[in-house]
């Protein structure tokens, strides 16, 4: 089951536009923890999971053409 989140990102005391997303409640909840675990706000742990995710790709992509 998904639903819409509200997600408001705050970095470097300028405010973020919030944003709004849909996503199953079981994997929100298992980023929270992951978040809370890390100390860190469910935002920052977003980014941060988002620009792994995305410089493993394109890691991935450069070994393919090789």
């Amino acid at each position: 089951e998904s639903y819409r989140c509200y997600y408001r990102f705050v970095k470097q005391s300028k405010q973020k536009p919030p944003i709004s997303i849909r996503i199953n409640r079981d994997i929100l909840h298992q980023a929270h923890v992951a978040a809370v675990t890390e100390r860190k706000t469910l935002g920052q742990w977003l980014e941060e999971v988002i620009i792994e995710k995305i410089a493993g790709e394109q890691k991935e992509s450069q070994e393919v053409r090789k």
